[in-house]
């Protein structure tokens, strides 16, 4: 019988909560990290983001179509005629518009893919901007002069009287990428012009930026820069956003499924602006060359990438393309982890079955370290009485009354701390999967079974929840313990917290939760029949 004058804070208790403190204090790092101005008042916006006429769609490929577009102001530099010509593109998986102002993407729509409300993933999307395109920098348009020379293959020329830009690109449809070149020469004595590259989008509405309600959906920039990276949210961010970065060498814009980037791979380092209007909804990216005094002639070489994030294709285009895969402080784990889960598919077709055979795996690997938990657990309820009697005993000798402790659960390998191992373990093991379960386009819009038609939404009928919820409360009633009554209550409120924080997140991760859950009682059920019969 435990002695009722031991404190109710034992050592098992306190790391128990030191470690919920720990992920609760870790949660809340990562949501201000993930949101920046989270919590705060929505500040003044700063100035509105440059606009200029939309473009038109064409409905015919190889198919020219002008558009007359309204006359610069007269402060304006003007580059060339105001008029556009769009050519339209239109490939298996996906169909977008191109246009001579800047050769700027427009009307990008990825067809395999589609979003909550059953529409084509639509990506830079803006009516100020095309994706990827040209302008000098000062802001001045550029009006190309287009030839496409053949499907998803095209050159521009302009020139004035001072400067000439030559600009290819090459669109390769297996992996949506674009082959850009852009040559930048001065006709005169001056230097070559600077320009810059732009990656617009629209910013989503975010369903939840509550920690006991988390959404997994946001957006970001992201930016590798001088041998380090950046991301900035800015779809949950209360205010405008801004942000700059020298020696640059990737740019994005990315929600947790689908990116847009440039890859720099010129011998001039540009620099990036990024900045979102919080009232407009709007978020632009800008990659800028400035050209040394005295070069004439420069040649930048570039990679473009829109498209789902998908972790082969994306390091198939460019090796460090697959950074914008962002999985974290725990990106060591979580990558092993998403070839593992891609190899369980790869022999049974389904990602539901994957997920469960890889949380299987995950178990069995820390199933030695829960055994030498369950033993250290049962030895200290073992040696409980004698405790107690040591505790009486040298009472008035606090020194001793350690000793002798120590000394007892060392004769009998008892360890306090031993129940906590594989909750140490799994911590690191659960934001790993945390990112890769909520960031795979592999389980995006991929059905389970009955009702679970798309892994990486929450569950409607919140039935994978509540299951969980059981299931880690059933676990912890077959746990043995050495807490009092008082801390075992509060410790049962940990099922309902978890199953409140998974209500909203991706039915993928909640289908991991459970079936570990569910794991941990069938081992906790086979160890207490098991020590029975001995």
């Amino acid at each position: 019988m435990q002695d009722q004058k031991d404190s109710p804070f034992n050592g098992r208790f306190i790391v128990a909560m030191l470690v919920f403190a720990l992920f609760y204090f870790g949660w809340n790092q990562y949501l201000q990290k993930k949101y920046p101005g989270y919590g705060q008042k929505p500040a003044a916006t700063q100035e509105a983001l440059p606009t200029t006429a939309a473009t038109p769609t064409a409905d015919k490929p190889a198919q020219a179509t002008t558009v007359d577009t309204p006359a610069p102001s007269a402060d304006a530099k003007t580059v060339a005629k105001p008029e556009e010509k769009v050519f339209a593109f239109t490939g298996e998986n996906i169909s977008f518009n191109l246009s001579s102002r800047g050769m700027g993407v427009r009307n990008v729509d990825i067809k395999n893919y589609k979003d909550k409300n059953g529409e084509t993933i639509k990506i830079g999307v803006s009516d100020s901007v095309g994706l990827f395109e040209l302008k000098l920098a000062d802001g001045s348009d550029v009006y190309f002069d287009v030839q496409e020379i053949e499907k998803g293959k095209y050159k521009g020329v302009y020139s004035d009287a001072s400067i000439k830009i030559e600009r290819e690109l090459e669109f390769i449809e297996k992996n949506n990428s674009f082959k850009a070149a852009t040559k930048l020469v001065s006709l005169n004595e001056k230097t070559a012009p600077s320009v810059k590259f732009y990656i617009p989008e629209k910013t989503m509405d975010n369903h939840s930026t509550s920690w006991l309600f988390p959404s997994y959906e946001h957006q970001d920039f992201y930016v590798a820069h001088e041998n380090t990276h950046t991301t900035l949210n800015f779809s949950s961010a209360k205010n405008d956003t801004s942000g700059d970065a020298k020696g640059v060498n990737l740019l994005a814009i990315g929600s947790q499924y689908f990116a847009a980037a440039i890859v720099d791979q010129s011998d001039t380092i540009p620099e990036a602006k990024m900045s979102s209007s919080f009232d407009k909804k709007t978020a632009l990216a800008e990659l800028i060359y400035r050209v040394n005094d005295g070069v004439k002639d420069v040649t930048l070489n570039q990679t473009y990438f829109a498209g789902g994030k998908a972790i082969d294709t994306m390091t198939s285009i460019h090796p460090e393309l697959a950074q914008v895969i962002n999985f974290g402080w725990m990106s060591f784990i979580a990558k092993p982890l998403l070839y593992t889960m891609k190899w369980f598919f790869s022999q049974i077709p389904n990602w539901g079955i994957a997920i469960i055979l890889l949380t299987l795996l995950v178990r069995l690997f820390v199933l030695p370290f829960n055994l030498m938990s369950y033993k250290s657990m049962k030895a200290m309820q073992k040696i409980q009485p004698l405790m107690t009697a040591v505790r009486e005993k040298y009472k008035d000798d606090p020194v001793r009354m350690n000793q002798e402790v120590m000394n007892l659960m060392k004769e009998n390998k008892a360890n306090p701390f031993g129940g906590c191992l594989p909750m140490l373990l799994q911590i690191p093991i659960f934001f790993a999967l945390y990112r890769v379960i909520g960031s795979s386009i592999e389980l995006y819009g991929s059905p389970f079974m009955f009702w679970i038609q798309d892994l990486s939404a929450h569950d409607k009928f919140f039935v994978l929840p509540i299951l969980m919820g059981v299931t880690m409360f059933v676990q912890q009633k077959l746990t043995p313990t050495q807490m009092d009554p008082m801390q075992a209550k509060i410790l049962m409120y940990m099922p309902l917290i978890f199953t409140v924080f998974m209500i909203n997140l991706p039915s993928g991760l909640t289908l991991y939760m459970f079936v570990s859950a569910l794991f941990g009682v069938i081992q906790q059920y086979a160890m207490m029949k098991t020590n029975k019969a001995a």
